[in-house]
């Protein structure tokens, strides 16, 4: 049920009481707006501290919950550290632990075998006879100048040879060796036939130079030592060729 209130002493009353219990007045006049409820200031002050929070133990509170981080983030530093110095002495252990189970290679010594490499002997060069018969300075259609080398070569084998299997011509000047190139087709040349014993060929080879310049042309043997023949000569630019003696 409802509770009003008493309209002189402010007290709660039952809603069908027609008297006040308190106060002992009537209840059935016209009632005055109700006043506030009178409350003892013990009992407002004892309301007060029931919902008023306690700053006290709220500041303790939050104290301790700062403390609590701090403490955690201080142990998860702590546990950080340790685990990052484990990783080092794990890595320093395995470290030490590969260098100890390193294979040590020992290289038997050996000697090796002793081979005998047979001497070869290179083929002798047919016997042969050599002699200039004549030296020509012209220009070819490059403008160099060449000087042709014009031998006379006599086979004096047993068997038919050809000069270009066996022998060769080289001109120098000034210590390093002319390029050959090739000589007039319209010229008598027998370089590449062969020469049967006894019968002599005209050879004809010719290399560019540089005219009034000395001249060495040498003939030798592609295996063999030394010099069939050599000739010192200075060839002009007017086609003509001085042997030196």
């Amino acid at each position: 049920m409802g509770v009003r209130y008493c309209m002189y002493c402010g007290m709660p009353v039952p809603r069908k009481a027609k008297i006040c219990p308190e106060c002992g007045n009537s209840l059935k006049a016209a009632a005055p707006k109700p006043a506030a409820p009178r409350i003892d200031p013990a009992d407002r002050m004892r309301r007060r501290k029931q919902h008023t929070p306690n700053k006290k133990a709220a500041l303790t509170a939050v104290s301790l919950l700062a403390v609590t981080c701090t403490a955690v983030i201080i142990i998860l530093n702590a546990g950080s550290k340790i685990e990052n110095a484990r990783s080092r002495h794990r890595e320093n252990m395995m470290d030490a632990q590969r260098k100890e189970t390193h294979l040590k290679i020992d290289m038997p010594e050996f000697s090796m075998p002793d081979i005998s490499i047979p001497d070869l002997k290179l083929p002798e060069p047919p016997e042969a006879e050599f002699a200039v018969e004549s030296y020509a300075v012209e220009t070819d259609l490059m403008g160099n100048t060449v000087l042709y080398v014009n031998i006379n070569y006599t086979n004096k084998a047993e068997t038919k040879e050809r000069f270009l299997s066996n022998f060769r011509v080289t001109v120098q000047q000034d210590g390093g060796t002319c390029r050959q190139t090739a000589g007039d087709p319209e010229k008598e040349n027998h370089l590449l036939d062969s020469v049967e014993p006894d019968e002599t060929a005209l050879i004809s080879e010719a290399f560019i130079i540089e005219p009034e310049k000395k001249t060495t042309v040498s003939l030798s043997a592609f295996f063999g030592e030394g010099n069939y023949l050599e000739e010192i000569v200075l060839p002009h630019a007017d086609g003509t060729v001085t042997v030196r003696e």
